[in-house]
Formats: structure tokens, C-alpha cells, sequence
């Protein structure tokens, strides 16, 4: 993703707010400029975390798992688990080699998904295969898959070919000032989720939640 400045993401937040001022009342709140940038900076790592979270996959500029440092466990039945990195926000793609295809959704840990997958006659197949959240001894947050398929020599293939996912969003120091990393793409749509926070904490809910709907406008719907 693309490293922006901070301050011409609040540049830009401020732009939106100027150009739908709603009259005098929208002025009414006596806020000056300094606390008003403040306001946004206070928002804009949440603001880019929420359409990230929301946004389609195909929005998003994925990053690959580092696979030489990613902790994998197997077992002899295909079923396997990697611990995810700290800095894990969302999945894009996970495919072992022995997968007909990848999985884009990963099924939550005690949902009914995470308790078929426990039955070894109703988890996942190469061709349709399962990922669930879970948790190892450790307390790690990992990722456990179903189930690998079988290698030319009989055995469970647990080759990972793709691991792609979102980090945490944030605020990167310089020497030129602080960045984030944004996906062009979802530009406009961060402008307008932060503006819409921003006016809700001003005590402008309405305008505040007319910017949070704009924000997301653009998303197709599952």
C-alpha cells in the first residue's frame, strides 16, 4: 500500500468538511482550526481500519506472509494451523498447493463452522476447503485449516502456495513526517469515513452519518 502523509490525509478531511458546511449551524460548534486537525488525526487510524475491514477484497492492496517465519503445524490427516502475524487485520487469500482453490473467508472460533470442522467426516476437502480463527496454548491467535490433500507420495501435502492478508494500519515516522499506508483505491473513501467521525464527535450526527454512508457507497454488496 502506498505510503501518505498524515497531514494531506487531514488536508484533504478538512477539504470535505469545508465544502458541506451546513450553514451556520454547522459552524456553531466554535471549534478552531488547530483542534479541529487534532479531531482528525484522533480518527484517521480507526477511520482506515474500519474500510478495511469492510471494503471488498478486490479494493484492497494485500500483503504476503513472510512463509519463511510463518509457524506452521500439521498433522498426518491434512488438518493443519499457522499462527498469524501481530499485525493480522484481515485474510485476502490462503491456498496450500494440494487446494483445488483458495479461501477468502475464515469462519470464526465455537461457530457452527468451527464445530463441523471437528468431525472428520464433515470438515473441509481439497476442493472445498475450511479455515477457522482459533487459538493455540500459547495464546496466539492462529489460523486452523481443513484439509490438506494427499502428495504423489500418499501423504498430506501442507505446502502453502499463497498466504495474503491486510495489516494493521499504522502511523509510520520519517524523516519527511508521518505516513499510513492506504490503498488508492480506497482514498476517497477513508476521507469521507474520517469526516463522518469527526462530525459525530462535533455533534453532528446526522451530517456525520450521511459522510459515513457516502463513504462506503461505492462497495458492492455481498
Amino acid at each position: 500500500m502506498k505510503q501518505v502523509p498524515v497531514e494531506e490525509l487531514v488536508e484533504a478531511v478538512r477539504v470535505t468538511l469545508d465544502e458541506n458546511q451546513v450553514e451556520s449551524e454547522y459552524l456553531a460548534t466554535g471549534t478552531d482550526n488547530m483542534e479541529l486537525d487534532e479531531m482528525i488525526r484522533a480518527k484517521l487510524v480507526y477511520a482506515v481500519r474500519s474500510i478495511l475491514e469492510m471494503c471488498p477484497a478486490d479494493m484492497v492492496e494485500a500483503e504476503q506472509m513472510d512463509l519463511q517465519d510463518v509457524s506452521q503445524f500439521t498433522s498426518d490427516d491434512g488438518c493443519g494451523s499457522i499462527v498469524l502475524p501481530e499485525d493480522f487485520l484481515r485474510l485476502v487469500s490462503f491456498k496450500l498447493q494440494s487446494w483445488n482453490r483458495a479461501v477468502t473467508t475464515v469462519a470464526d472460533e465455537g461457530s457452527p463452522t468451527d464445530l463441523i470442522q471437528r468431525n472428520p467426516f464433515t470438515r473441509g476437502t481439497p476442493l472445498k476447503p475450511v479455515c477457522v480463527f482459533a487459538h493455540n496454548a500459547e495464546g496466539q491467535r492462529t489460523m486452523e485449516y481443513f484439509t490438506a490433500g494427499r502428495g504423489e507420495n500418499g501423504k498430506a501435502d501442507h505446502s502453502i502456495e499463497r498466504a495474503l492478508y491486510i495489516p494493521i494500519p499504522s502511523v509510520q515516522s520519517g524523516d519527511d513526517g508521518d505516513t499510513l499506508g492506504i490503498p488508492g483505491l480506497l482514498r476517497s473513501s477513508i476521507v469521507y469515513y474520517c469526516a463522518g467521525l469527526v462530525e459525530i464527535s462535533r455533534g453532528n450526527p446526522e451530517q456525520g452519518y450521511t459522510f459515513l454512508k457516502i463513504a462506503t457507497s461505492n462497495f458492492k454488496q455481498p
